[in-house]
């Protein structure tokens, strides 16, 4: 699975594969950013625009910031759902995924918990984003938190750590309820 609404660190774009004994994780950061850069050039042109027309007394003026706000929130859906289009279609080709620097690989020997928190549904505005925490068996290794955005990329994430985590050997998978 590989999705710009997982993410690790700050940016978004990332990748989770899960074997019968193992997860790996992949960074897409910089795909997703490549995906997003026709929006970012829209946006500051439309910037520009208004930068220039400021001493502009046309009734452009008065209506250009509304035209901004309104593409502003089209085209970041727009470049969004091309984005998850694009590098979902990556996810499936094994020859590229190969191909790509590892984040992290976990046996299911060195992986003591997954621990699973759902976003909130609806509306997000950072605050109800949920997260996959995978926490290794040694204590001098960090947690590995993958930050999960969407709600459907959760539901699916979901069914892959159940699946993971019940074939043997087993390992330990628990989830906060909704919401908490």
């Amino acid at each position: 699975m590989a999705s710009t609404y997982l993410g690790r660190g700050r940016s978004r774009g990332y990748g989770l594969y899960f074997t019968d004994q193992r997860i790996i994780g992949v960074r897409m950061r910089l795909l997703a950013q490549a995906l997003l850069a026709p929006y970012l050039i829209v946006i500051s042109l439309l910037y520009l625009l208004v930068f220039f027309e400021l001493g502009s007394r046309e009734i452009l003026f008065v209506f250009l910031p509304l035209v901004i706000i309104l593409a502003d929130q089209a085209l970041r859906v727009l470049s969004r759902r091309f984005s998850e289009r694009i590098i979902s279609r990556k996810s499936v080709d094994v020859a590229w995924l190969i191909k790509r620097k590892k984040d992290f690989e976990l046996s299911k020997k060195e992986i003591e918990e997954l621990l699973m928190k759902s976003p909130l549904r609806g509306l997000n505005l950072g605050g109800g984003r949920g997260y996959l925490r995978i926490t290794p068996k040694d204590p001098q290794v960090q947690p590995i938190e993958i930050k999960v955005h969407g709600w459907n990329q959760h539901l699916k994430l979901r069914d892959l750590v159940i699946n993971f985590a019940s074939r043997e050997p087993r390992v330990r998978a628990v989830e906060y309820p909704y919401g908490q």
